[in-house]
């Protein structure tokens, strides 16, 4: 464990998902009754924002085979108001993030850590706390707010079948798709490269 005084950062590397609840707890432990019973408050917030993802994504299912007795846009529609969703828990998981100063806050934050640009800042999970949390908790803010926000804006674009909007984004996500992509393949071989090398140190 690396602690730095001044700052009260704490990062603990290549742990668990059972040690990062135990490393939370304890952190917990030393924190005011308040800000307890926010992290219980926003665990509960969390886990409803999951069941209406769960709602969302049956309903989409269900959906899919009704296409032809619904209009043509609610599938699509149903489908977008997913990624959305899940920007709004990982808003919600950020916030909390933010107000603990320690991430992860919540065990909610596997459903996307495997994909999230944050994952970048560290390879391995990690628990940390201070200035190293809330640096994580702004990079899910930002990706939050872009993602919740187009996905937003597409699933009405889908839903009123608005082609003036539909047509760039269309456009916007497969490009953006292919760069993730490629992005995602790249830094990969490259985190690996960089492991192996600090192994070998």
């Amino acid at each position: 464990m690396n602690t730095t005084a001044g700052n009260q950062n704490v990062v603990t590397q290549n742990i668990s998902s059972q040690q990062l609840k135990i490393q939370l707890a304890s952190y917990l432990e030393t924190q005011p009754e308040h800000i307890r019973s926010f992290h219980r408050v926003m665990k509960i917030l969390e886990s409803i924002t999951l069941g209406i993802m769960i709602i969302i994504f049956i309903t989409a299912f269900i959906l899919s085979f009704m296409w032809k007795t619904i209009p043509v846009g609610a599938i699509p529609a149903a489908w977008f108001l997913l990624p959305t969703s899940a920007a709004v828990l990982m808003l919600l998981i950020a916030v909390h993030t933010l107000r603990l100063h320690a991430y992860p806050a919540s065990s909610l934050y596997k459903i996307y850590q495997g994909g999230s640009p944050a994952r970048l800042f560290g390879k391995y999970q990690q628990f940390v706390t201070g200035k190293a949390a809330d640096t994580q908790a702004l990079i899910l803010i930002l990706v939050a707010l872009i993602v919740g926000g187009f996905f937003a804006l597409f699933a009405w674009a889908a839903w009123t079948v608005n082609w003036t909007l539909l047509t760039p984004m269309i456009n916007i996500s497969g490009t953006a798709l292919g760069i993730i992509i490629a992005v995602g393949i790249v830094g990969g071989m490259i985190l690996k490269t960089y492991q192996k090398l600090s192994k070998s140190r």
